[in-house]
């Protein structure tokens, strides 16, 4: 039921906050980021006034948080759930974060489930373009994201190179293996000169980075959808889309031919050439084959068919059922930490067979190393990118999400892998 005392309370504030922001000026001399706030609130303050209005007219208590308008209540929307608190849902999560979320971060998610809905968008907040597309709030995305960590296990671990724009673009590299110099306290510094014959560089110099533009695929959205709460359109849909992104990138970071589509880590990196079956010493072996420099902040990196048959290894014994592998997060389903280094699920890497047998080249069954050298540009600060069109025959919209990204391994024997032979 609505609490109109806590609406009437959060309007006072809102008109508070808007006398505020406007001060003695009018609303052509404010500069445009003051002039989104102002817009912001004054969506609030629609928002407030429509479910006062409503409740006057008898709008019944246990109706849907949108209204016959399409409006939002903010009440049913931080407070009711059928879904227990620790439920680890899309919707669960998007209705915690909101919560706590500031009264702008709530008003986003308002307005970005009325943008799939076909409406017009209120505020700048969703930043609108020509085209009529949207990128997602900083807040709705990074929430989302949060529910889809067990996609992305690369990004986790690799080094972020968030930029503005997807225009080609070089990532400056200092090498770090490179070995300094000793001088005569009379020889010249080398600093505007030769140093034993080299000449010192003169700017950063790295790879080309580039914006591949990953693809959600559409999905239609029936005009019905619009009965639905807000959290239902933005976890549902735009979750749902997000989730398709984010698992063809960890793909792309973990096999990618760096040709045409981002580079894999397993397409970059240096090899151990192995037996092709394997066990826990090999796993040792690999740690042992990134040099020590990148070592202390390695991670091993495999799929949870590897994971399960290393952990059923046993201890050899007659009879003694002991397994060897036994520092792991039971609760989680997934070992903690291997020879002291842990270990991330790459579900986009081959798992070994059922007798421990893999092959090479792509299908590694096991990576290691320090992923930091591993380097993953996300343009337009990772925002993804949201556009609608009209589906008149179908009564409804369809809705796509966009994003673009690259990556590259800076140092190949920063990280390892198993393989066969020279594979």
């Amino acid at each position: 039921m609505l609490n109109v005392a806590d609406v009437n309370r959060r309007l006072a504030d809102l008109r508070d906050r808007r006398k505020a922001a406007l001060g003695t000026l009018s609303y052509n001399e404010l500069n445009e980021a003051e002039k989104g706030t102002l817009k912001n609130i004054d969506a609030q303050i629609g928002f407030c006034t429509e479910q006062l209005r409503e409740h006057k007219a008898g709008a019944h208590p246990n109706r849907s948080n949108v209204s016959g308008a399409g409006e939002f209540n903010f009440n049913a929307l931080a407070e009711g759930s059928d879904e227990p608190e620790d439920a680890k849902t899309v919707k669960s999560f998007l209705r915690s974060a909101f919560r706590n979320a500031t009264p702008e971060q709530q008003s986003e998610i308002v307005e970005l489930a009325g943008y799939v809905r076909g409406k017009t968008l209120a505020s700048a907040n969703l930043n609108p373009s020509s085209d009529g597309g949207v990128f997602l709030p900083s807040f709705v995305a990074s929430t989302l994201e949060r529910v889809y960590t067990q996609f992305h296990p690369v990004v986790d671990v690799a080094r972020l190179f968030p930029t503005d724009d997807g225009n080609v673009t070089t990532f400056p590299v200092v090498d770090d293996s490179e070995e300094a110099v000793q001088l005569d306290a009379s020889a010249e510094t080398g600093a505007d000169d030769d140093v034993t014959g080299d000449a010192p560089p003169t700017a950063l110099t790295g790879p080309q980075m580039k914006a591949y533009k990953i693809s959600s695929k559409p999905v239609f959205v029936p005009r019905e959808l619009s009965t639905d709460s807000d959290i239902d359109v933005v976890s549902e849909v735009i979750g749902a889309l997000l989730a398709r992104i984010i698992r063809k990138e960890n793909k792309l970071y973990t096999i990618g031919n760096g040709t045409t589509e981002a580079q894999g880590f397993l397409k970059a990196c240096s090899t151990l050439d192995a037996t092709g079956t394997i066990d826990l010493d090999e796993c040792l072996d690999l740690a042992y084959a990134v040099p020590a420099l990148f070592r202390p902040n390695g991670v091993y990196m495999m799929a949870d068919g590897t994971a399960k048959f290393l952990r059923k290894i046993k201890t050899g014994l007659s009879g003694d059922k002991r397994t060897i592998w036994t520092d792991a997060n039971q609760r989680e389903g997934q070992p903690a930490t291997l020879h002291g280094y842990p270990v991330l699920i790459n579900n986009d890497m081959a798992s070994v067979a059922s007798d421990g047998t893999y092959g090479g080249s792509l299908s590694s069954p096991v990576a290691f190393g320090d992923f930091k050298k591993f380097v993953v540009r996300q343009a337009e600060q990772n925002q993804p990118y949201l556009y609608r069109y009209p589906v008149p025959r179908k009564d409804g919209t369809g809705v796509i999400l966009f994003r673009r990204s690259d990556s590259k391994l800076l140092v190949s024997t920063a990280i390892a892998k198993l393989a066969v032979g020279s594979s």
